[in-house]
């Protein structure tokens, strides 16, 4: 029965997946203009056309290495300022500010904004680090305000050393949360990253091929260029997944230290 499970999981979401597909068919049929809507088809062709031209894999490693660079840096200093944050009182009043800022301004906002101070091909890179790290560090903050207190007073009675209780208490307590925020992050971050890529004519990239597909009214490789960013966008958050869960099956059968 076990083994059956996610046989029958993977079937379901196959069907779902057909379901929507079908909507989409029928949708296109029914419109019968690709210029408005695209078929499945004729979006899967796109991409098989794209993919013939070694200008597409430049473009999607261009906007990879954004997305991941953004990424990366606002989850290293998420964690590190988010975990300073929710120890020091202090310096969570002074960093508050600039997250509460950064969170209530629009994106378009960020992208004009920096788009004035650096070069339009690190400005995805740059605005996707701003946007994603207001999510890691709240995230952090909070992770570490809901420690449990019983096991803080006790490694007080105890005289543990600070050390000892930010790697064996907080970091542990810290991690779902911020497993929660890199999850968050990898798709926002592609959302921020392609957004910025247009308004800031970032070349080689995605969003600038989204831009072109538009300015030519090529309605089929727009759908084309979205499908590869969905795609590319599940396939990280399911690598990524995949690594964290392969993780903590390693950290399980580890004796403790």
């Amino acid at each position: 029965m076990e083994n059956k499970r996610p046989f029958n999981t993977i079937i379901k979401k196959i069907g779902v997946a057909i379901f929507w597909v079908l909507l989409w068919a029928l949708a296109a049929w029914w419109v019968d203009s690709p210029l408005v809507l695209p078929s499945p088809l004729k979006t899967l062709e796109g991409v098989i056309i794209l993919a013939g031209d070694f200008e597409f894999f430049v473009s999607i490693g261009a906007t990879l290495l954004r997305v991941f660079g953004g990424v990366f840096i606002s989850v290293a200093l998420g964690l590190v300022l988010g975990l300073a944050g929710g120890l020091n009182k202090a310096f969570y009043e002074i960093m508050n500010p600039f997250v509460s800022t950064i969170k209530s301004l629009p994106v378009v906002s960020v992208i004009i904004l920096i788009n004035l101070w650096i070069a339009s091909g690190v400005v995805p890179l740059v605005v996707t680090f701003l946007i994603c790290f207001p999510v890691t560090w709240t995230n952090v903050v909070q992770g570490v305000r809901t420690t449990d207190k019983k096991l803080l007073e006790m490694a007080r009675i105890y005289n543990v050393d600070q050390t000892k209780i930010i790697r064996d208490i907080y970091i542990p307590s810290v991690k779902p949360f911020a497993v929660s925020a890199l999850m968050n992050a990898i798709g926002l971050g592609w959302k921020v990253t392609v957004t910025a890529e247009v308004l800031a004519n970032a070349l080689p990239s995605i969003g600038m091929n989204l831009y072109y597909a538009k300015i030519y009214l090529e309605t089929d490789l727009l759908f084309s260029w979205t499908l590869v960013i969905v795609i590319c966008s599940l396939a990280i958050e399911k690598i990524t997944l995949h690594v964290i869960g392969n993780n903590r099956k390693e950290e399980g059968q580890c004796p403790l230290s």
